[in-house]
């Protein structure tokens, strides 16, 4: 369902994971961009982070009702790396499952918008829309889908099921995005692994948060896929972004999923009609996402790998 709010309606926004890519960039922009009152949490003091919380803890989350009442929540924050996931499972489902439950339950009034993932379609055809059926490969997206169950029992939600998410980051993260693992290892000199064989839907970090604006303006609920509208292997995605910041091929090398510790869908990729046709919203092609990135991040990029000399 959808409908038309002005964007002048008065409301308390509560942001997890402030200090992650898309929580980060989601306060900062609509902090900028609306008259929305944006409050961003975290474990850890950040530039956009206004209550440290530990959400896994209820009596922290039961604390922050005291001093909020938000209209809506945007939850980010979560382990994604995979093989943490695996290794330290308790932890995991703490972070992604408990903290999402114990937030469902301090605030049943607040419409819920929930990061989940791509990866929990694992099917050999891909393009995979929203109603197709979910399998988790691994543990962290078993987490995910466990979470969607406490979201599902919400009165008003969203769920929200993107593809890698990528974009340049100023502050440390304890979670590196694709374009940020790249980075890294060009500064550390090292080469980076990329699997020529699964294929998905990178999507530019300003795009999730423009949508993220027009779910709220537009009041709309259910599940949504969202990614870029091509289809592209991850060695390629990273080749082509070597190829336009102008970094030495020699950092990347092409390898075959199976050499991977943890598996993850082979082909995961997504359709995200359903969302382009309830925002009225049309993704930029990628290549016009990577020029973007490249305009807005290029000097930062510079000054970022100059450290390492």
């Amino acid at each position: 369902m959808s409908g038309a709010s002005g964007m002048g309606e008065e409301k308390t926004i509560l942001i997890t994971g402030a200090n992650g890519l898309v929580g980060h960039r989601a306060c900062e922009y609509l902090r900028k961009i609306t008259p929305w009152k944006i409050i961003g949490t975290s474990r850890r003091e950040g530039a956009h982070v206004d209550l440290i919380a530990n959400l896994t803890d209820i009596s922290d989350v039961d604390r922050i009702r005291t001093t909020i009442h938000p209209d809506i929540i945007i939850h980010t924050a979560a382990i994604s790396r995979t093989d943490v996931c695996e290794q330290e499972q308790k932890l995991c489902y703490d972070t992604n499952v408990t903290a999402t439950a114990n937030l469902c339950k301090v605030f049943p009034e607040a419409k819920f918008i929930f990061f989940s993932t791509y990866a929990v379609y694992d099917t050999p055809e891909g393009r995979c829309d929203e109603e197709c059926e979910t399998r988790a490969s691994n543990y962290y997206i078993q987490t995910k889908l466990d979470a969607e169950e406490h979201v599902q029992k919400m009165a008003e939600y969203v769920i929200v099921r993107p593809s890698v998410i990528f974009g340049y980051v100023e502050h440390l993260q304890d979670s590196k995005n694709y374009f940020m693992q790249l980075l890294a290892n060009i500064r550390m000199k090292k080469v980076m692994q990329s699997p020529k064989d699964q294929y998905f839907n990178p999507i530019h970090v300003d795009i999730i948060v423009e949508s993220l604006k027009r779910i709220i303006e537009r009041e709309v609920c259910g599940t949504f896929n969202v990614g870029s509208n091509e289809s592209i292997s991850k060695f390629e995605f990273n080749r082509q972004i070597l190829e336009k910041f102008g970094f030495d091929s020699e950092y990347l090398e092409g390898i075959d999923s199976k050499h991977l510790t943890v598996k993850r869908p082979a082909i995961g990729t997504i359709s995200s009609a359903k969302i382009q046709r309830e925002l009225l919203y049309e993704i930029p092609p990628l290549e016009k996402m990577i020029d973007t990135l490249y305009l807005t991040s290029s000097e930062e990029v510079k000054r970022y790998l100059a450290d390492s000399r």
